[in-house]
C-alpha cells in the first residue's frame, strides 16, 4: 500500500476529486516538503498536469499547474 494522503491535499484538490475520482500520487519528498500528483483518467483528454505541495510542518498546501507541475514531475521521475 502507498503513501497515505493528507487530508489537506485532498480537500485543496476536492473540485478534481469530484469531477473525476480520488486519485492521487505521492511524488516524493524534497527539503522537508511532499509532493503529490491527481493523476486524471487515462481516457480523459486534460491540460496541463496538478501538482500539490504539501508543508507537514505547518499542514499549508500549494497547487501548482502549468509548466512549473512539469518541471517537478521530471524531476521526481529523473530520480
Amino acid at each position: 500500500m502507498g503513501k497515505k494522503i493528507p487530508s489537506e491535499v485532498i480537500k485543496e484538490a476536492k473540485s478534481l476529486i469530484n469531477m473525476y475520482w480520488e486519485n492521487i500520487k505521492y511524488l516524493g519528498t524534497n527539503k522537508d516538503y511532499e509532493y503529490y500528483q491527481f493523476i486524471f483518467p487515462e481516457n480523459e483528454e486534460t491540460g496541463f498536469p496538478f501538482v500539490y505541495i504539501y508543508s507537514p510542518q505547518n499542514w499549508k498546501v500549494l497547487e501548482v499547474t502549468g509548466f512549473r507541475a512539469l518541471d517537478i514531475i521530471d524531476e521526481f521521475n529523473e530520480k
